[in-house]
């Protein structure tokens, strides 16, 4: 179909496309998906020094649990990692990282209407988000430490908001093309979105509906 994209061996899912904001939404919603445990959807982000900052959500094979957790990368290297927190099976949710008062909140929402805080770490100057080369982008992935996501069914909804200083905007997004500076992956997925906010990834069948959720009423 036209617009839709086979990705293989690359993170499936959708790359920032607007102006510089101090804070992003990602929504995502898994209607389902096999394998249902080597998998992530991560919120990954520049700043406009330079830093590259994840929040992904994703099966942890170390522990059995299901975790938020959040990175912090400068020059190729992590500076801060391994800050998880625990939750259930999340289905549906968002993922929200915003920049203030000096340092880089990572957080996440079950409801779209209250977020939990669970990491936050120096900025270092950096004031705001920026898209550069797709490095700023909401993807579906493998679980982590370079991992790939062998899928072979998969109905997962993503979308994306920023934050325009007073209320959420539905951001332009395009199909992510590549790497997007995360290491890891995924195989067998259909990736489709409608470039205002929306992408669906499927498989084996692909699929151009898309859903946009209804604007969140948390501030960052």
């Amino acid at each position: 179909s036209k617009g839709v994209y086979l990705i293989a061996n690359y993170p499936a899912g959708l790359a920032y496309e607007g102006s510089p904001t101090t804070a992003l939404a990602g929504y995502y919603c898994i209607r389902y998906i096999n394998p249902g445990n080597d998998y992530s959807i991560q919120l990954n982000m520049e700043l406009n020094n330079g830093f590259w900052v994840q929040n992904s959500y994703g099966y942890n094979l170390i522990n059995g649990s299901w975790d938020y957790e959040a990175e912090v990368w400068a020059l190729l290297m992590s500076i801060h990692g391994n800050n998880t927190q625990t939750v259930g099976d999340v289905a549906c949710g968002w993922l929200v990282t915003a920049i203030r008062n000096g340092y880089i909140y990572l957080g996440y929402s079950l409801d779209g209407k209250s977020i939990v805080w669970y990491d936050k770490y120096p900025a270092f100057n950096a004031t705001y988000i920026v898209q550069h080369r797709q490095g700023t982008n909401l993807v579906l992935t493998g679980w982590g430490d370079g991992q790939t996501a062998e899928l072979s069914n998969a109905m997962v909804y993503l979308a994306l908001y920023y934050w325009n200083g007073t209320t959420w905007v539905p951001a332009p997004v395009t199909v992510l093309t590549g790497y997007g500076n995360t290491g890891e992956t995924v195989n067998h997925a259909y990736v489709y979105t409608n470039n205002t906010c929306s992408a669906v990834i499927a498989y084996p069948t692909p699929t151009t509906e898309t859903i946009c959720p209804t604007t969140p009423s948390f501030n960052p």
